[in-house]
């Protein structure tokens, strides 16, 4: 039987580590449109895709950039998603191509190659995407089956765990609910298994299933924000991903 190692409380080092990035905040993303629209120009035009990469309302002009470089961040993100119609399948495919530019900081070419496979039959891509959003947004707890059932339906071509679990947290969030989808990346394996020492996934899941190790990570970290929160820290789930992804494994602090 899976279950989640709920006796594991707030591992040692993570206190300090949160302090550690108490001043740095999320930075907006960098990508250049005519490569998305290179890359992309083979999916049917009239649904185009690229059209929320230009977006006045969801992204920005890079400063100074003579190549008309732009920027955008999860926050934006977020708010496309939310504002997408999931039956639509252009709007969907248009907030999933702006998900994956936010996606591609520091793996621009690869973020390109897998959407542009992802969006090689966009029926498909359209079908996985928006189940995965209802999933997601029908969830009323963590152990209600979601996240698992959302874990292993996923099968979008070229999109694995790391950029999928970004569309997960910007499609899926259900403002006010207890708990969201969060990004599991490998910056964030790399903090809480060298930097933090949890011994991995599977141990807080019990299960080497990687639809339960999903879930048992997402309860954790929710679980260490009330407990950080209890401390005294100003943290939620969220901001303990982006701690864990800036550290990328790093040493330990000192509390």
């Amino acid at each position: 039987m899976v279950r989640t190692i709920s006796g594991t409380g707030l591992p040692a080092g993570l206190s300090a580590l949160v302090d550690k990035y108490r001043d740095v905040q999320p930075r907006p993303v960098r990508f250049r449109p005519p490569n998305w629209t290179a890359v992309l120009y083979r999916v049917q035009p009239q649904l185009d895709v690229t059209a929320l990469l230009r977006s006045r309302v969801y992204t920005a002009p890079l400063a100074g950039s003579k190549a008309k470089d732009r920027t955008v961040t999860f926050a934006s993100v977020r708010a496309a998603c939310e504002a997408m119609d999931v039956g639509n399948e252009r709007e969907v495919l248009q907030a999933f191509v702006l998900t994956m530019a936010w996606a591609s900081a520091g793996a621009v070419n690869a973020t390109l190659r897998s959407t542009a496979r992802a969006l090689g039959d966009p029926d498909r891509a359209h079908r996985i995407l928006g189940d995965s959003v209802r999933r997601l947004r029908s969830g009323q707890s963590l152990n209600d089956g979601a996240l698992e059932a959302n874990y292993r339906a996923w099968s979008l071509r070229g999109v694995g765990q790391s950029p999928a679990s970004r569309w997960w947290a910007a499609a899926g969030y259900v403002a006010g609910r207890g708990w969201q989808p969060l990004v599991l990346d490998d910056r964030v394996y790399a903090t809480l298994n060298r930097t933090l020492q949890i011994g991995g996934t599977a141990r807080l899941a019990s299960s080497r299933s990687r639809a339960a190790r999903y879930r048992a990570y997402v309860d954790a970290v929710h679980r260490w924000a009330v407990e950080l929160r209890l401390e005294g820290r100003d943290v939620d789930a969220e901001r303990i991903v982006f701690v864990l992804e800036q550290h990328d494994g790093g040493a330990t602090p000192s509390g």
